[in-house]
């Protein structure tokens, strides 16, 4: 497919223009990009593309980093996994402190996702992002509450989503979700559930320095950390419904 493997980030950085990154965690990034002399002298007029998930903060202080070594930064985080990224479907939200569409980047991002959205500066697409991942943690474990008491107490699990499909409560995860759950299956993750407490702690640390009150969140967080002590790090994180009903 014209690809070409690499042996150090030097050497890969060495013969592009658009740098995407992937990754975990910004010290993750932060190693790749700027763990040896060779990487950030390569840097110079690339254009670095962070695309996972980190908190807004973390965002800034590698935009501070790469500027300093002459290069151009954006954020560009997104919403779907592997099967969107297949068919370019992946929603992007980039944070850009000048005009996105100028980048070299800008038509690799529209082949990710047709129509990448520019929400403001560096940092805004982080916080953004954060968001949406607090939202997959509250969906995730309030469904799989729901889903317990019903299994408790013997209820038809389908006459239940009808009667949630026609709702205002309805979300389509639920039903992305809901055989995985109900078979106990979580192999095969796009999202392990060990990403989700990172991005659960990433949320946290910006609500105290924002002053909201994350007590739900917090909760939530223990059913996470509870998910993981199962040994169900690496799987799918429809695997909070054993964290929610297996105590």
């Amino acid at each position: 497919m014209g690809a070409k493997c690499c042996n150090s980030a030097a050497d890969a950085l060495s013969c592009c223009d658009v740098v995407l990154l992937y990754l975990s965690d910004a010290q993750a990034i932060e190693s790749t990009l700027f763990g040896d002399e060779g990487a950030v002298q390569a840097l110079g007029g690339k254009c670095v593309v962070q695309m996972g998930t980190i908190g807004p903060a973390e965002s800034k202080r590698l935009l501070e980093r790469t500027h300093a070594a002459e290069a151009t930064y954006i954020e560009a985080p997104v919403l779907g996994s592997l099967p969107e990224a297949i068919k370019g479907t992946l929603l992007v939200m980039v944070g850009a402190s000048d005009e996105p569409t100028e980048c070299t980047a800008w038509p690799v991002l529209q082949a990710l996702g047709q129509n990448p959205v520019h929400i403001g500066d560096v940092g805004t697409a982080a916080a953004v992002k954060l968001a949406l991942n607090q939202l997959i943690a509250s969906l995730t474990v309030g469904f799989s509450t729901s889903l317990g008491l019903l299994q408790a107490n013997n209820v038809d699990v389908d006459k239940f989503m009808d009667i949630l499909r026609e709702s205002a409560l309805y979300a389509p995860t639920f039903d992305k979700k809901l055989q995985r759950m109900l078979d106990r299956e979580y192999s095969n993750p796009n999202f392990p559930t060990k990403h989700l407490l990172k991005d659960i702690d990433l949320f946290l640390g910006e609500a105290e320095t924002s002053g909201i009150d994350a007590g739900t969140l917090r909760g939530l967080r223990a059913v996470v950390e509870r998910t993981l002590n199962m040994g169900l790090a690496d799987t799918d994180y429809s695997a909070l419904h054993d964290g929610v009903t297996k105590r």
